[in-house]
């Protein structure tokens, strides 16, 4: 079996005018942004609005794009800027993802996703970027500035 193409391939790829290198990675990467939007989002029209701003600002940005970190931690950056861009025009708090815990309680009593609602949103964005995007603390709080 071939081995898929790495990001860093495809940017590469992108840079000399392979124009389908960036439909890969939008393909690679739809479902990561709808899963990232959809955690944070009740509607699902906004969550298709800020995956297509998002991968729109990062074809922008690809030509002039200089390797500084790992291509998640920067397509991540931009997601978070657009759904911070969103939110202060809607300004209701976000709903916490379906599947963080509910009921569960640690050993001082309290219960999991009420101590992350009472997050500051700084504070509860970096939990999620790391507990359910994968993302190490690092990358993070390079996202989250």
């Amino acid at each position: 079996m071939m081995a898929l193409p790495s990001d860093e391939f495809l940017l590469s790829a992108f840079a000399r005018g392979d124009r389908d290198a960036f439909d890969r990675l939008t393909a690679r990467y739809s479902g990561v942004l709808d899963s990232y939007f959809r955690r944070r989002l009740p509607d699902d029209g906004r969550v298709e609005e800020l995956r297509q701003e998002t991968l729109l600002a990062l074809y922008a940005l690809l030509p002039s794009y200089q390797e500084k970190g790992r291509f998640r931690s920067l397509l991540f950056s931009i997601a978070y800027r657009k759904l911070v861009s969103s939110r202060r025009s809607e300004k209701p708090a976000a709903p916490l993802p379906e599947d963080l815990p509910a009921g569960e309680a640690d050993a001082g009593g309290f219960e999991v996703r009420a101590a992350v609602e009472k997050l500051p949103e700084p504070l509860r964005e970096a939990l999620l970027l790391t507990r359910f995007e994968g993302l190490a603390a690092a990358e993070a709080a390079e996202i989250l500035g």
